[in-house]
């Protein structure tokens, strides 16, 4: 029997999901409004990511940046789709519904990425890989369905249940199209005649940093703009808030996001989209210990169907 193990791109985007069910359970804490978490959290990570750009080049004495022109169209657009908008709404969700039932909605993302890559990029998908798919959404379907947890909510900023359902949909749709613009910028493809097409000059830390780096720049401008930014950098940046999110930073746009481009670099849109969002699986460990929640028996099948679409995924696409 011969195993199918995955590659480097679905091992990076389970990476990524496990650093982004980290850090969701520390965003769910956080008293800030969802603007203003995504505010803070863009400035602190491109200052991380900058100096991890800057200790790279001189060890391995390259240039900071080398990023193609094509490539930063591509990245600028994810980072207005996937982390301006998509990260402002899912952690809208986030505040309304917790961090179980905001990733439920999250789970439709890999929906409206398999559509984009049929649809925009032409890209073929087995019968056994669609139904990898299916079967890993439906398994984390029962994890996040699980009975609720007492004070998984914090109660910040409250609304109605169809408004943070309609906001993680929104972030979901968001995060989808931010992925297929990564997916463009970062995906190496060969033509018929052998010769190597490429949208990417970029590294996957580079193209994270572009990313989000934008996504701080713009935030930037339109508080400014708007005569809102001292009223949003002020408590964002706040000694004691600022320690209850700067873990989910390290976490999230950091490496999280690192994993993801490095995912959407090697491996299809709609793989690499699935497995980033089995971050419900990944809670469930951190939730028992973060709420002393016992993992129930749904729960536990929820996370074996989980890993058994995962591999049906990685071995049919």
């Amino acid at each position: 029997m011969t195993w199918i193990l995955p590659g480097s791109g679905e091992l990076a985007a389970l990476a990524a999901a496990a650093l982004w069910a980290c850090s969701s359970l520390f965003y769910s804490r956080v008293r800030l409004t969802a603007w203003q978490i995504n505010f803070g959290k863009n400035v602190l990570a491109s200052g991380i990511l900058l100096l991890h750009l800057g200790f790279q080049a001189l060890l391995l004495r390259t240039s900071l940046i080398s990023v193609d022109q094509r490539a930063v169209i591509w990245l600028v657009l994810s980072s207005l789709t996937g982390i301006v908008i998509g990260d402002t709404l899912y952690f809208r969700s986030l505040q309304i519904l917790g961090p179980r039932r905001a990733l439920i909605v999250s789970t439709t993302s890999p929906l409206f990425a398999a559509a984009a890559g049929w649809l925009v990029l032409s890209e073929p998908l087995s019968l056994t890989a669609l139904g990898g798919l299916c079967m890993t959404l439906s398994g984390v379907f029962l994890v996040v369905t699980d009975r609720p947890v007492a004070g998984e909510t914090a109660g910040h900023y409250p609304a109605s249940v169809l408004r943070g359902v309609l906001a993680g949909l929104g972030g979901a749709l968001c995060n989808a199209s931010g992925a297929m613009f990564s997916h463009l910028a970062t995906y190496t493809t060969a033509s018929s005649n052998a010769e190597q097409t490429s949208a990417v000059t970029c590294s996957p830390l580079e193209a994270t940093f572009v990313r989000v780096g934008f996504a701080a720049v713009l935030s930037a401008i339109v508080l400014t703009a708007t005569g809102r930014l001292k009223a949003t950098a002020r408590p964002a940046f706040d000694p004691v808030i600022l320690r209850t999110y700067l873990p989910a930073v390290i976490c999230g746009p950091w490496l999280g996001i690192w994993m993801s481009q490095i995912a959407y670099r090697d491996s299809l849109l709609a793989v690499a989209n699935t497995l980033t969002c089995t971050s419900p699986v990944f809670v469930l460990p951190l939730v028992r210990i973060a709420f002393g929640t016992p993992i129930s028996l749904r729960a536990f099948a929820g996370a074996i169907i989980s890993v058994g679409g995962i591999y049906l995924t990685v071995a049919g696409k």
